[in-house]
């Protein structure tokens, strides 16, 4: 038997540099603030957490700084090696891989300096360079510091790979501001250069009487030990931007935001579902919100979007369609009643609706949601003949005009009847030339069409040896033939009376139906 090879499998350094692709200064900068919240809450939060993030525009350095309590000596290597994290996690924390941190300094800066002080007790400071990481050896010396105050830990990161502006700096702001928003409260407090965050939450519902926020949980045990919860919210919005395009679903693990306005097909934004994202559908809003081990979250690495194939977004993807599509639905229907449907009811109470139930999502879909639009005639019309037109493609034409003349009867113009009743006149004529050149039993050429066509008795007469039609509806037809003859020939100018368009209607659509078998 051979005997087995031992392989060294020490990760090596070049790993930290591996990843300066997956990350930003948005990224990093989440990494070091979910390390100080974790270690604050693993400290039992025994007293108010500040975290201060710096960034020096004409320095091009960034610091982070908080009072979690500071890192003992003997812990100090949570801070360095890819891996190392606590023994004991709870549901309240973020941090999971044991990488975040220790690479996110590392992908935005050459230079990374950290030091910590636990209490009154000793100050250390270590740093990683690139001399450091040019070395397979991964002993570091760990040097006593006063330049630190007591419970603090601060990490400096400076020579940065890539530089930064004002309006990055806006950015990181905003970003900050909306991913820690269920953090900040008078224990813990979240500062970007001297300047508190704002508490940027997305649950700013409208709340109309028939169509109001639902929400509901949902508890799901994916190792068969440990339980995740996880309640969905979702509701028309009061605080839209067509600017920022601030509606569709967003994802929060451990309360921090973790994906927001998210608009894919990957959380129901398409067809049959919430549709492709529209600004008719821009008052739709869902949120996700999970609360367990970080090891069961569907993120990714650097908590900055959702694994889709993840069992725990499987596990409640049909409900986030489901409340999509219907809130989806809503708003584009309320499309145009919306200031006085919609945001004048800014107060309310959010329905609990059962989730756990819903495997689906189809109870969700199947809640009364506002009527649509009715179609129009020509709509009507248009969708009842596509068959025949498939077969008779000639009667398209005939079809869409009667549909026009609907159209221009309806609008306020004074000068309608007279241009309906053109219209009308004309589509009579043509489906009689349609007719005549499409029936089977008798072939006309041109020079015969165009003789025929001379004079509309002429043309009525050839018609009625091939079908019967009505001798009402044929004198009806001579006479307003007439009428439109005296619009256009003559000098003075005749007046359309209402009754004369509804009459002149009732013929083109009797004689069409007759000779085409046309649905009106």
């Amino acid at each position: 038997m051979t005997k087995p090879l031992p392989i060294d499998a020490t990760p090596q350094k070049r790993l930290f540099l591996s990843i300066i692709a997956d990350y930003d200064f948005k990224t990093s900068l989440c990494e070091l603030v979910d390390n100080a919240l974790d270690h604050w809450n693993s400290s039992d939060r025994l007293s108010p957490l500040k975290i201060q993030v710096f960034m020096n525009q004409d320095r091009q350095q960034a610091t982070v700084k908080d009072t979690a309590g500071g890192v003992p000596r003997d812990q100090i290597q949570l801070l360095i090696a890819p891996g190392a994290s606590r023994e004991v996690v709870s549901d309240q924390m973020i941090g999971n891989f044991g990488v975040g941190g220790k690479r996110a300094g590392v992908a935005i800066g050459e230079l990374v300096e950290v030091y910590t002080r636990v209490g009154e007790g000793q100050g250390h400071k270590f740093k990683i360079d690139n001399e450091w990481l040019q070395h397979e050896d991964w002993n570091m010396d760990i040097d006593e510091t006063t330049e630190i105050e007591a419970g603090e830990t601060k990490i400096n990161i400076s020579k940065l790979r890539q530089g930064f502006s004002h309006d990055d700096l806006r950015s990181i702001f905003s970003h900050l501001s909306d991913t820690y928003a269920n953090f900040i409260s008078n224990d813990c407090a979240i500062f970007f250069n001297g300047k508190p965050l704002e508490k940027n939450k997305f649950d700013n519902w409208a709340y109309p009487q028939e169509y109001p926020p639902l929400t509901g949980e949902v508890v799901f045990s994916p190792d068969d030990r440990n339980e995740i919860s996880i309640r969905v919210t979702g509701g028309l919005i009061s605080d839209r931007s067509p600017k920022e395009g601030n509606y569709g679903v967003y994802f929060y693990c451990n309360k921090r935001l973790i994906l927001a306005h998210e608009k894919t097909h990957h959380v129901g934004f398409l067809s049959g579902y919430a549709g492709v994202p529209h600004p008719d559908a821009s008052l739709c809003r869902v949120i996700v919100e999970m609360t367990g081990l970080p090891s069961l979250m569907p993120w990714n690495s650097s908590k900055s979007g959702i694994n889709w194939s993840h069992p725990v977004f499987m596990e409640i993807r049909e409900r986030i369609f489901s409340t999509a599509k219907r809130f989806s639905t809503i708003s584009r229907r309320l499309k145009n009643e919306r200031e006085t449907a919609v945001f004048p009811f800014v107060t309310g109470a959010i329905k609990e609706f059962d989730f756990q139930r819903s495997q689906t999502g189809k109870e969700i879909i199947n809640l009364p949601v506002p009527r649509g639009r009715a179609k129009k005639y020509s709509e009507r019309i248009f969708d009842d003949n596509k068959e025949l037109f498939a077969k008779k493609p000639w009667t398209r034409g005939i079809v869409e005009a009667i549909g026009v003349a609907d159209f221009i009867s309806r609008r306020p113009l004074s000068t309608k009847n007279r241009i309906v009743l053109l219209l009308l006149d004309s589509t009579f004529e043509i489906s009689l030339k349609e007719f005549l050149v499409h029936q089977n039993s008798k072939y006309y050429p041109d020079e015969e069409i165009a003789k025929i066509f001379k004079s509309r008795k002429k043309v009525l007469d050839e018609v009625k040896l091939l079908v019967n039609l009505r001798q009402s509806d044929l004198d009806l037809a001579y006479h307003y033939a007439n009428l439109r003859n005296k619009l256009v020939h003559e000098r003075a100018t005749v007046d359309i009376l209402d009754e004369d368009v509804q009459i002149y209607w009732q013929v083109v659509e009797r004689v069409v139906k007759k000779l085409f078998k046309v649905k009106l």
